[in-house]
């Protein structure tokens, strides 16, 4: 089953489904990267950026 969430980045409605915390879903919106921190109910956060870790 689908749920929905909402980007907060520009509130867009988002259809997820199979999810897990962790995952990284886009926005097909604002095309924002956004993890999923719960699904219970499904709810989105942007997504740290990772930096360049240049060998270390």
């Amino acid at each position: 089953m689908a749920a929905t969430a909402v980007c907060p980045e520009c509130d867009a409605e988002i259809e997820v489904a199979g999810v897990e915390v962790g995952e990284i879903v886009p926005c097909g919106e604002c095309g924002a990267d956004l993890e999923v921190v719960s699904v219970e109910p499904v709810t989105l956060a942007l997504a740290p950026e990772e930096g360049e870790d240049w060998g270390e």
